[in-house]
């Protein structure tokens, strides 16, 4: 079991580390990497000067329009010169319109999706990682400082028996397997349940075992509010250099809400975070 396509969300600008990690990660799982960069301001332009209230020079929007797609064109001879290097097989596509309706649309054919951190603000809630780990494709986010193309070998499952928790464990597996040492932080299962159910519990320290991964588990006992600063220090604690969590969030049409943990994992993180949903 591993990752047999990789996509990689590729800025114009500042994507190396991106790049450096995705392409370690399709190196080791002989994984076909492909490179996706969006343009959403050819998009806004072409829309903008179309609209007859809005007065543009069209001759001028198209040479702002040319010039992004040539920078696209020298940011996909960078990505495809060092895949070819390493020995990554590789291809690239090129969008034009929001971002995160552009990677949902293109990553869902693709086992694992790596992008950058969403910003603070509304970013945090529109942005293309928040977006595309909500939208249940699995999500590699990487801190905007992160310069690592290691795999990391310490890990960190924040875990509470939900369905979003029990995705990101079973869509980071491959990466959880090839570690040296799991930490699984155990909360509590929020869950509303009829008065008359009785669940059997979810051993999901059995489960990683049974699939080969050293794993070492340890309570999280802290109220709701404060869960994504514990899985925070958790993760500092014990060295880990990959999160992997649930993505938690409401959605009616796109308004999203994010839970707590999450966003403040988004806001604050400092390493990797895998994200499922």
């Amino acid at each position: 079991m591993g990752y047999r396509d990789v996509l990689v969300r590729v800025p114009l600008l500042g994507s190396e580390h991106q790049v450096e990690l995705a392409l370690t990660l399709a190196k080791r799982f002989d994984a076909h990497l492909t490179g996706i960069c969006i343009l959403p301001d050819a998009a806004m332009l072409r829309s903008a000067v179309q609209n007859p209230l809005i007065r543009l020079n069209k001759t001028e929007v198209l040479d702002i329009i040319e010039r992004e797609y040539k920078d696209a064109a020298a940011a996909e001879q960078r990505f495809s010169s060092t895949a070819d290097e390493v020995g990554v097989s590789h291809d690239w596509v090129t969008g034009e319109g929001d971002p995160a309706d552009v990677l949902i649309h293109a990553a869902r054919l693709y086992d694992l999706a790596i992008v950058g951190q969403c910003r603070a603000g509304a970013d945090l809630l529109w942005g293309a990682a928040t977006q595309l780990a909500l939208s249940g494709r699995p999500t590699l986010i990487l801190p905007t400082e992160w310069s690592q193309a290691e795999m990391p070998k310490r890990i960190l499952v924040a875990w509470n028996g939900s369905a979003q928790s029990a995705a990101a464990v079973r869509n980071a597996l491959p990466l959880l397997k090839m570690s040296s040492e799991v930490t699984l932080l155990a909360g509590q299962n929020r869950e509303a349940l009829p008065l008359w159910m009785r669940l059997p519990p979810i051993e999901v320290d059995q489960y990683l075992l049974r699939h080969g991964v050293n794993v070492r588990a340890t309570n999280l006992e802290v109220p709701d509010a404060e869960a994504g600063d514990a899985i925070l220090k958790s993760a500092q604690s014990s060295k880990a250099e990959l999160i992997v969590m649930g993505a938690f969030g409401r959605s009616r049409f796109r308004e999203w809400v994010l839970g707590g943990a999450t966003r403040h994992v988004l806001e604050h993180m400092t390493i990797p975070v895998f994200m499922a949903h």
